[in-house]
């Protein structure tokens, strides 16, 4: 029962982690596509930027300084991007883990039901088993019993009991108890 328990709350467990993992994972695959095409948004601003520099090269300082700070800035955002995109796929790697995980759980699962079944089908056998062994004493104790039975008998009575034997037909036995009362109500022998 507590085996059954662990195995309920732990497949619960799962089940709330494993979607807590998908749930993360799509976010982090959204935000992904939206970092990768400010990426290339960036790294084409950054590109018109350069361009921009090398032609007003004989610009000014400051839209210079300026220009360099953006790029600083841009370039900074792209590190920053790179750096999320990276825990994006660490988490999709750890989802990965969970997911096989999941899949080791329901294979648990599957062979618990099976040793289960596999159980109640032994104990079924020994109860069959058991109740053909009760019979088969049941047998043996009034056999003994009509064996003690005639043994208490005098002499003369199992001498009647074995004529009576001898006398049935097609072997089948005669109770002993039937014959004994009997001879009680012949009067009984001397």
């Amino acid at each position: 029962m507590e085996n059954n328990e662990y195995v309920n709350h732990y497949i619960e467990i799962m089940t709330g982690t494993l979607t807590d993992a998908v749930l993360r994972n799509i976010s982090l695959q959204a935000n992904a596509k939206v970092t990768e095409l400010v990426l290339e948004n960036q790294a084409r601003v950054i590109e018109e930027l350069r361009g921009t520099v090398e032609q007003h090269n004989v610009g000014s300082n400051e839209q210079v300084d300026n220009l360099k700070n953006d790029i600083s800035n841009l370039e900074k955002t792209i590190l920053d991007l790179r750096n999320e995109l990276s825990t994006v796929n660490n988490l999709k790697n750890e989802y990965e883990s969970v997911k096989h995980q999941a899949q080791h759980v329901d294979t648990f699962r599957n062979e618990l039901a099976k040793e289960r079944d596999e159980h109640q089908k032994t104990k079924e056998g020994f109860e069959r088993e058991k109740t053909q062994i009760s019979s088969d004493y049941e047998k043996q104790i009034a056999e003994l019993n009509e064996k003690i039975e005639y043994l208490q008998l005098t002499p003369a009575k199992r001498k009647k009991v074995d004529e009576a034997k001898a006398l049935s037909l097609g072997g089948s036995t005669i109770d002993v108890t039937t014959l004994v009362d009997a001879t009680i109500k012949d009067g009984g022998s001397f």
